[in-house]
């Protein structure tokens, strides 16, 4: 897909989750892969930051794309 720029200066942020997955190119540049594919399961519950890292802490956005 392709779009003309939106006027301003401000940052601007690329929400890809109707895409499939593929290759992202900004101005030419290849920026890298993307593909939704893996979402976040389980409990996604508030963060607690204490303590030792695992892959259930901190999950947000349960069913989602994680490159989001």
């Amino acid at each position: 897909a392709t779009f003309d720029a939106p006027s301003g200066t401000e940052p601007l942020a690329l929400d890809m989750a109707s895409m499939g997955k593929g290759q992202i190119w900004i101005n030419g540049e290849s920026i890298g892969r993307y593909w939704p594919a893996y979402t976040a399961k389980g409990n996604c519950g508030g963060c607690d930051y204490p303590g030792t890292f695992d892959e259930n802490k901190c999950r947000s956005n349960c069913g989602e794309p994680s490159q989001r």
